[in-house]
């Protein structure tokens, strides 16, 4: 199960990536970089929550 998850996480890191790689050929490439960048911070702290196992401190 935290395998499965760990894998959800990362697949949610690549989409923010990708929206990054792709924002230079958009007219407002500054929106496209930001929500990359809120994508990757929504994973990076999923993927620390998951490996602390949840626990507060």
């Amino acid at each position: 199960m935290k395998d499965e998850k760990s894998a959800w996480i990362l697949f949610l890191i690549s989409i923010g990536l990708l929206c990054i790689m792709l924002s230079p050929r958009t007219p407002n490439p500054m929106i496209m970089i930001v929500g990359g960048l809120v994508i990757i911070l929504l994973g990076i702290i999923l993927l620390k929550k998951n490996k602390s196992g949840g626990k507060k401190g």
